[in-house]
């Protein structure tokens, strides 16, 4: 997953490797998580106006660094760990 342009406070999904990712940018480093909503196993999609990682299929909401902003979900995102190479995100 290309990352070389992934501004500070900006989100993004993608595959690295086999995984599902959200990838956040908080201006010092990434966050890189899995992508599995906690509640029922979606696809969560970054909210540019919220900041936040947004689950389509119950409601759920997640803060930018995975943690749980609005149920039904209890869980937050699972952290990955990963290394950048030439600009490529790898998990």
């Amino acid at each position: 997953m290309d990352i070389s342009n992934l501004a500070a406070g900006q989100g993004r999904t993608g595959v690295a490797g086999s995984k599902n990712v959200a990838v956040y940018n908080d201006g010092g480093s990434l966050i890189v998580m899995d992508n599995t909503c906690t509640h029922m196993g979606c696809q969560t999609e970054w909210n540019a106006s919220a900041a936040t990682w947004d689950c389509p299929c119950h409601g759920s909401r997640y803060h930018n660094d995975g943690s749980v902003m609005v149920g039904p979900a209890e869980a937050p995102l699972r952290r990955i760990k990963f290394s950048i190479v030439d600009g490529r995100l790898e998990v």
